[in-house]
């Protein structure tokens, strides 16, 4: 069974395999800044970004990871809120929504 995150504006989806030509992000790691302006953190496991999909931004290979909001998690520390994610693969994707005049992207 595939494992989905929902977590405000993005998913986590879970997937068998990476793609092959990712490069690793080395630094803080921010997946998306919400539309309120809080940024979806983690805090462990190897994050892979792609630029040339309007949907899909990248790749997760959590290990110990957490997902890191103000607004959304089942565990607080300080003014962050913490949604634990199981180790495995994953797609990181924008969440749409079908509205009459098409998709859009949901803002959190």
């Amino acid at each position: 069974m595939t494992k989905v995150f929902r977590h405000g504006d993005i998913v986590l989806k879970q997937i068998e395999k990476l793609p092959d030509g990712l490069k690793e992000k080395k630094t803080k790691v921010i997946l998306q800044s919400g539309s309120s302006g809080n940024p979806h953190l983690i805090d462990n496991g190897k994050l892979y970004f792609i630029n040339d999909d309007d949907f899909i931004i990248g790749y997760l290979e959590a290990k110990n990871t957490n997902l890191i909001h103000r607004e959304h998690g089942n565990k607080k520390v300080g003014s962050n809120k913490y949604a634990k994610i199981s180790d495995g693969l994953y797609e990181i994707r924008r969440q749409v929504e079908y509205t009459p005049e098409g998709l859009r992207q949901v803002e959190d």
